[in-house]
């Protein structure tokens, strides 16, 4: 679930067209019409993974594709190629060597994200105050967003999840979730590409035949 989580805070934060400052309530409309207005979107990931039991942390990278209205590729390159598509209303999970498999039976939870995934994407979560609060910290290097989940389940698992986002291009370059365990995921992006055009293949792949 941790894994998924991420894919709904690189899509929903990826991208701010500069001249928006997503701190006030009075930049919220002209958030998510920047939002709106990205049709494909592209990037890599670095994730650290902290558990307060282990001395080291576990380091995985990946890469993220979307397409506007077509689909959504969330996959680890590194250590596995392990992951999901979601294409409409067609969710495919991806097993370790990065091959598609038939649902399970977990396709209920996968569903559940891919749906606020696609709410992010949208910008709707903006303003759906049953999933997080939102809360802006002083920084004097980034944009810091503090987000504090509002349902029971979300409260259970995490005490807050951190956006940052770089002051002079207003673009997403960290997310960090903390965990009530003690734990802490951080998730560094780069390389991000927004409305370039996608090969008519970078999906295909992955669809289940």
């Amino acid at each position: 679930m941790i894994r998924l989580v991420f894919s709904l805070l690189l899509t929903f934060t990826g991208y701010v067209s500069p001249g928006v400052i997503p701190q006030t309530v009075e930049n919220r409309h002209h958030m998510m019409v920047a939002l709106k207005s990205i049709h494909t979107l592209e990037c890599e990931f670095q994730q650290e993974r902290e558990v307060t039991i282990l001395a080291e942390k576990g380091i995985s990278r990946g890469k993220l594709a979307y397409e506007k209205n077509k689909a959504l590729l969330w996959q680890y390159q590194v250590p596995d190629y392990s992951g999901f598509l979601l294409r409409g209303k067609e969710m495919t999970i991806l097993d370790p060597s990065g091959k598609p498999l038939r649902d399970a039976g977990s396709a209920g939870l996968f569903r559940h994200i891919g749906t606020i995934i696609l709410m992010g994407i949208e910008g709707s979560i903006l303003e759906d105050r049953e999933l997080f609060v939102p809360e802006c910290i002083p920084s004097e290097d980034y944009i810091h967003i503090r987000l504090i989940p509002s349902q029971r389940e979300m409260k259970r698992l995490f005490t807050d999840l951190e956006l940052f986002f770089r002051k002079e291009d207003y673009v997403i370059q960290t997310v960090v979730i903390n965990e009530t365990s003690g734990d802490k995921t951080t998730v560094r992006m780069g390389n991000i590409r927004i409305n370039r055009p996608l090969d008519d293949t970078t999906f295909d792949a992955y669809v289940y035949q």
